[in-house]
C-alpha cells in the first residue's frame, strides 16, 4: 500500500477542532491529539492551550468569528444582546 500524504489542515479545521473541545465534543486527550497533527505543536503546547480556551470566556462565535445559524434566526437577535459582532 502506498504512503498517503495527509492534506495540511486548513484554518477553518483547525478553528473547528477548537469549536468542538469548546463545545465539549472532544475530550481534552483527542483535541490536543488533532489540534498537534493540525498545527505542527506539540501535544502539551496544543493541550495547554485548550485548556486555556476552556477556561476562557469566549463563546463559539468569537471563536469562529461567525454564526452558523440561519439568516431568519441572525435576524431575530439583530439589536438583542446575543447578536453576533462583526
Amino acid at each position: 500500500m502506498a504512503d498517503r500524504i495527509k492534506k495540511p489542515a486548513t484554518h477553518e479545521d483547525v478553528i473547528e477542532t477548537m469549536v468542538d473541545f469548546k463545545k465539549g465534543l472532544r475530550t481534552l486527550d483527542t483535541g490536543a491529539t488533532v489540534l498537534s497533527e493540525q498545527t505542527g505543536l506539540t501535544e502539551d503546547i496544543a493541550r495547554a492551550y485548550l485548556k486555556g480556551l476552556k477556561k476562557s470566556s469566549l463563546n463559539v462565535t468569537q471563536i469562529r468569528g461567525y454564526s452558523k445559524e440561519k439568516p431568519e434566526a441572525l435576524a431575530g437577535k439583530k439589536g438583542k444582546w446575543n447578536e453576533a459582532r462583526r
